[in-house]
């Protein structure tokens, strides 16, 4: 069972903890200054659970209803839910290298927790078993896996809702689709976003119900 002990601390826009500062108590005639990028989110005061990368197999930390990249898929589009923050963030991911010194490698999907570094730092300070990890759906086509980032993203209007989602970027689509957005993909979203039950798969090849 979670301990789900938690005090609420300041962080700056780039997602680190600042101290509170104590000012002097102001005439009431004179406004009080806004502190540029800086609010209160909740962290945990619970022991962190580590888990080792090598001890990651399967799907990884990644909630989905089959094995993810083992029929020739380029990558993934996904959900981490920051569950004491009520915040989520939507990316996508790549199974195997694609640059000169790492070309078909395996990538570090499986333990993978976004390129946000707001995100990250949460992750580090509160520890995983405080977030969730849902893949959406796979995709075959680079330009594909892009489009769907793109669309999932404006979809849930991320940007208009800042205090909802970690996403603060939208990269633009300049080439043409060769996959559509799938119908899995599109349930799959709604569900989380409705805190629906969901059937996952484990290594075990049974599905299990959320």
């Amino acid at each position: 069972m979670i301990d789900f002990t938690i005090k609420k601390v300041q962080v700056n826009a780039e997602g680190e903890i600042v101290e509170k500062k104590t000012s002097p108590k102001l005439p009431a005639d004179i406004p009080k200054k806004s502190s540029t990028g800086i609010r209160t989110v909740k962290v945990s005061l619970s022991p962190i659970t580590r888990t080792k990368r090598k001890d990651y197999s399967g799907n990884g930390h990644w909630e989905f209803e089959e094995a993810l990249g083992q029929n020739g898929e380029f990558g993934f589009i996904y959900l981490i839910h920051d569950i004491l923050n009520d915040r989520m963030y939507i990316g996508k991911k790549q199974f195997l290298g694609t640059g000169k010194k790492n070309k078909g490698v395996s990538t570090n999907w499986q333990w993978y927790t976004s390129s946000c570094k707001e995100l990250c730092e949460s992750i580090k300070a509160n520890g995983k078993e405080h977030f969730k990890f849902y893949a959406l759906e796979q995709y075959r086509i680079r330009g594909s896996l892009g489009f769907a980032e793109t669309w999932s993203i404006c979809h849930v209007e991320a940007l208009a809702n800042r205090d909802k989602w970690y996403n603060g970027l939208i990269n633009k689509v300049s080439w043409n689709v060769k996959e559509s957005i799938t119908e899995r993909h599109k349930e799959r979203l709604k569900a989380i976003l409705c805190n629906e039950t969901m059937q996952i798969w484990e290594p075990s090849s049974t599905l299990v119900t959320l």
